[in-house]
């Protein structure tokens, strides 16, 4: 690995870690040339798996160079481990949070446009990007929490649902962002769940909004710890712009209030299927 990749990986990682790379090739029979999240790095295995097998790692040091070992599988039971790996995720990305979102106030875009405008998602991503990529700090921190991300994305419980997602560039002052981009359903029409947190004295708080997307319209409800906090131009436009689409955000009801002690969207996601925060099911 260059030096240039290796300070990005000391950056991203950290010791002690526990992390899932692709075997690209076994230069030998006690090593493998594995992929961890682009970074191709030699790796100490036990096993003798194939290229294209994924292998659990622990990694071992980060200095004078980065040492990875193997973590043995349980073959009985494959999915034995599942529920301390969620664990262990959600865990590493609340810490992963902590580090990167006091940082996120230097690298807002503008605020959203006044009632009427079409807030453009492509454009406040690519302006919020270009900061991000000026602060070596702050990119460091959002390429952990990204990564993180990516592999809570692939278990199995939230990859059959659809893409999750973390997208900090919107809603604006918010915090806490997650997204669930559902999979297409019956006539195209796809299942949106957004989740952040709007702080301050008098601000909701906790938000959620499930969505369905057909055509050219979103039908939304919304969820707040404090409804009455809510001011809808805050975080719901009355369009949207997606390249060239244009998608019109049509509430369907009155903000509801959201149970006390609510988990986040993935916890909620992986534990009962979608819609658990809700228990409400949306049609077109």
């Amino acid at each position: 690995m260059a030096g240039r990749d290796l300070e990005d990986f000391r950056r991203a990682f950290r010791s002690g870690e526990r992390v899932v790379g692709r075997v690209l090739s076994r230069p030998d029979a006690r090593h493998a040339l594995v992929d961890i999240s682009g970074f191709e790095l030699l790796a100490a295995t036990d096993t003798d798996p194939p290229p294209g097998a994924r292998l659990t790692f622990s990694i071992i040091r980060m200095h004078p160079v980065v040492v990875l070992r193997e973590i043995a599988r349980d073959h009985a039971d494959p999915n034995a481990a599942l529920p301390r790996r969620i664990a262990g995720l959600l865990s590493s990305l609340a810490s992963a949070r902590a580090a990167f979102e006091p940082q996120l106030t230097g690298l807002r875009p503008p605020p959203a446009p006044s009632s009427g405008q079409a807030v453009d998602l492509v454009d406040l991503k690519r302006r919020f990007l270009s900061a991000l990529c000026a602060d070596e700090t702050a990119f460091a921190a959002y390429r952990r929490l990204a990564r993180l991300t990516r592999e809570l994305a692939a278990l199995p419980g939230l990859s059959r649902l659809g893409k999750y997602l973390y997208a900090p560039w919107y809603p604006p002052d918010a915090v806490g962002h997650e997204l669930l981009l559902g999979r297409p359903g019956a006539g195209g029409a796809r299942e949106i769940h957004l989740a952040f947190r709007l702080n301050g004295p008098n601000g909701p708080g906790e938000v959620r909004i499930k969505a369905l997307f057909h055509g050219e319209v979103a039908r939304c409800l919304v969820f707040a710890a404090a409804p009455e906090g809510l001011d809808r131009h805050m975080f719901l436009p009355e369009t949207v712009r997606l390249g060239r689409k244009v998608v019109r955000l049509l509430p369907m009801a009155a903000p509801r209030p959201l149970g006390p002690s609510m988990p986040s969207l993935a916890q909620s996601l992986l534990g009962s299927g979608a819609g658990s925060f809700t228990g409400v099911n949306l049609r077109v």
